[in-house]
């Protein structure tokens, strides 16, 4: 490092810059080794934090910096200790225990969804930093120690240099270009200092135990990794890319151009989560809504999938002034239209009443094709409207399902359009106030009178077309019950009345059944194939439980209809906002292919459940926010690498001693001759590995003058008796194998003793 900064600053010094070089040549001498590295370690530690914190510098980073000033000298203590090593995996135990006993105590699934979403789901909370710093800070400090004062690797510094940079990118965490740099930087210092200081040649001297320390330690940190930190299913940015990409063809329109089918059969879903990622639409919208494509009615049990019947699609083309009429706040207008002429109506049905000032309005999403042709609109649950006038279609239609299509074969592959509809929001609201508690035969009988009632009055006005459509969508959904009944096992009812025991109305029976899947080790996975033959909803819910969005939908539907629910199977997108978010501005790709369930409940009207449960990247989320990703297995796994590599290196690190336990059983067992042969090869052995030179050919008189030279005690015991062994042919006494085996011990204890001091020096 004097070098670097003689050449900066030249040739020409005055004595008193001379005895400056001199002090800094002595400052870099003592501090140098360790204050890099500890300053690296500063860094890493800052970096990290910064992707939960966004502050560079805050009390965090301060309580990280005592952790790790803290870390190193305790480790440059357990470095003289004789048993450092064993203190240190004692430490490396409690740190993991503390760290669990942390984890558990900021909640497991919370402090994991935090991690992996670098803050951006979970509220960052203080424990969950403290739990970063204790961990990180002592691999960190653990690691960078090993590999610059121990035994230095350039490759591992920079690796492990690179776990903040990876870090960003998996959480998708924007991080400042001059962390990289610095980093960059100070891994570069250390290259220099450690090759100025000959600490390349000594890290090569073959020391095998230490060369599989690096190696196995590297091995677990990267099977430990591999196995928490779930893989980017997609590269931090790649949306923008996409987007801006899309206003380019290459090679025509016909060989870019995917098309959006109906299809008689479900699992498009999974075909497109299983394609080629490409981006279909943009979405402008204040916030995104499931977007629906299609309806399939008829399960078919045999084949474990959704027929959507034959014949061509059918729908309305006066849809949309219906559909306006879908709204809460009218319907409370219209029952207190009829509380007016009727002053019992409220205490005859005292759900009506619930509805007094609720308010509801209408939302929109501007949707823009990117070259993507499709035969359906893409439309809310809730949808009131379509404008496609700039697709060049007639018209728009809607299915009773809530399918909506134009008259045009396929709608432009770039011609945007606009929806407008309710949101779901209400229905939230609905369940809070008690509206929705309440039989689906009540609230026939309620439909019905109201519309009878104002059916005298005026079978013109808005409240009357209000409570008939209301009515429509209730005598819709128990005409689809009716006309679409589904035969479960035995098993799928009795697992349905099990869940839905003692619950009284639908909602309750809808999110106890979306809850099941949440709270019973379900796994959402696109990799799973199930064993030959064994492709059935009941092998999913009650073996594999591991399975697609198809597969979660699928079995809550049928549990839904076997406890009597008026459900429906729906295929269609979830956009999402991608990982460089715009205000407003959403995205659906391939991968945003989605199957969820539609429930009519009785007071609310059809809402969306979400039974698929997340992975660990976030996923797909339940309809009430509950994110049950499987924290604890990933803990579990990441203790049992740490143990298991502990357990591993633990072995590697006491090696030496385990070989000569295994060395003196054998030397037990051999004759008087064999045994003073074993003790002087073995001596010459260690002789030469801590002298650095190759002892094979030296005589024995040679490796005794050697041994002299570095132990200051002779080797006569030794060389006396393997000399009358090997060239004089006598038999050796009992006597004379014992005083060479005490010979062996002493010189070994020495040899280890001088190499230690030598390495402290």
């Amino acid at each position: 490092m004097a070098d670097i900064f003689r050449t900066l600053y030249g040739g020409f010094a005055s004595p008193a810059e001379t005895s400056g070089e001199a002090r800094l040549d002595a400052f870099i001498k003592k501090f140098g080794g360790i204050f890099f590295p500890f300053l690296l370690c500063i860094t890493l530690m800052s970096a990290g934090l910064y992707i939960f914190t966004e502050n560079v510098i805050d009390i965090f980073t301060i309580i990280a910096a005592a952790e790790i000033m803290g870390c190193f000298a305790l480790l440059v203590r357990l470095r003289k200790m004789k048993h450092g090593g064993a203190v240190y995996f004692a430490l490396l135990a409690a740190v993991m225990i503390v760290f669990n006993f942390l984890i558990i105590f900021s909640g497991p699934r919370e402090f994991v969804e935090w991690f992996f979403s670098g803050g951006q789901s979970v509220e960052t909370r203080p424990v969950f930093l403290i739990t970063f710093i204790w961990f990180f800070g002592f691999f960190f400090c653990s690691v960078i120690y090993y590999f610059t004062q121990v035994i230095y690797r350039s490759a591992a510094v920079v690796l492990i240099s690179l776990i903040p940079p990876a870090l960003s990118v998996k959480v998708t965490a924007a991080l400042p270009g001059y962390f990289p740099f610095i980093l960059a930087g100070i891994d570069l210092i250390l290259f220099i200092y450690y090759s100025r200081q000959a600490f390349l040649d000594k890290s090569r001297s073959g020391k095998s135990s230490a060369a599989l320390i690096v190696y196995t330690d590297f091995a677990v940190a990267a099977v430990l990794l591999a196995l928490i930190l779930p893989k980017p299913t997609e590269t931090p940015y790649y949306e923008r890319f996409e987007y801006y990409m899309s206003f380019f063809q290459f090679g025509g329109e016909r060989e870019t151009q995917m098309n959006g089918s109906y299809s008689r059969y479900s699992g498009n879903a999974d075909d497109m989560l299983n394609g080629e990622s490409r981006l279909l639409y943009y979405i402008s919208t204040g916030s995104p809504v499931y977007m629906k494509t299609q309806v399939f009615d008829n399960y078919d049990s045999e084949n474990n999938r959704w027929d959507s019947g034959e014949g061509n699609l059918n729908g309305s083309k006066n849809w949309q002034d219906n559909a306006q009429l879908l709204n809460f706040q009218k319907l409370d207008s219209a029952f207190r239209k009829v509380s007016e002429d009727d002053k019992e109506f409220y205490e005859k049905y005292p759900a009506a009443k619930l509805l007094n000032g609720i308010s509801e309005a209408e939302s929109f999403s501007l949707v823009y094709p990117r070259n993507y042709a499709a035969i359906y609109v893409l439309a809310p649950l809730r949808s009131t409207s379509a404008i496609t006038s700039n697709t060049g279609a007639r018209y728009t239609a809607r299915t009773a399902s809530g399918e909506i299509f134009t008259n045009l074969a396929y709608l432009p592959p770039n011609a945007e359009y606009s929806v407008r509809y309710y949101t779901e929001n209400i229905f939230d609201e609905l369940i809070s106030r008690g509206v929705c508690d309440i039989s689906e035969d009540d609230l026939g009988d309620m439909l019905n009178y109201a519309e009878t009632e104002l059916s005298f009055s005026d079978s013109e006005s808005e409240e009357y077309k209000t409570v008939c459509a209301f009515l429509e969508e209730y005598e819709n959904a128990v005409n689809y019950r009716k006309d679409h009944p589904t035969e479960v096992s035995p098993e799928m009812q009795a697992l349905s009345q099990e869940i839905t025991a003692g619950l009284e109305y639908d909602y309750q029976k809808a999110e106890a059944i979306e809850q099941y899947f949440y709270n019973n080790g379900f796994i959402y996975s696109l990799a799973y194939r199930p064993p030959e033959g064994m492709d059935t909803a009941e092998y999913f819910l009650f073996e594999s439980k591991t399975g697609t969005c198809s597969d979660f939908a699928t079995a809550f539907t049928l549990l839904a209809r076997a406890a009597g629910l008026s459900v429906r199977y729906a295929e269609g997108f979830v956009p999402d906002a991608g990982n460089e978010p715009m205000e407003n501005s959403y995205f659906i790709y391939t991968e945003n292919a989605h199957a969820y369930p539609e429930v009519y409940i009785a007071g609310a009207g059809w809402k969306i459940y979400e039974p698929t449960v997340p992975n660990l990247t976030g996923g797909n989320g339940g309809s009430d926010g509950n994110n049950a990703d499987d924290a604890l297995t990933a803990i579990f796994t990441a203790v049992i690498a740490v143990i298991v590599g502990g357990i591993f290196i633990l072995l590697i690190v006491f090696r030496p001693k385990i070989a000569e336990g295994i060395f003196r059983m054998r030397l037990r067992f051999a004759d008087n001759t064999a045994a003073v042969k074993l003790l002087y090869n073995r001596h010459a052995r260690i002789l030469g590995e801590k002298a650095e030179t190759d002892t094979s050919s030296m005589t024995a008189e040679e490796v005794a003058g050697m041994t002299f030279e570095k132990t200051n005690i002779p080797l006569l015991p030794l060389t006396e008796s393997f000399t009358e062994v090997c060239y004089g042919g006598r038999e050796i006494s009992a006597e004379k194998r014992q005083a060479a085996y005490d010979c062996y011990k002493k010189q070994r204890k020495e040899l280890f003793r001088k190499n230690k001091k030598r390495k402290d020096r």
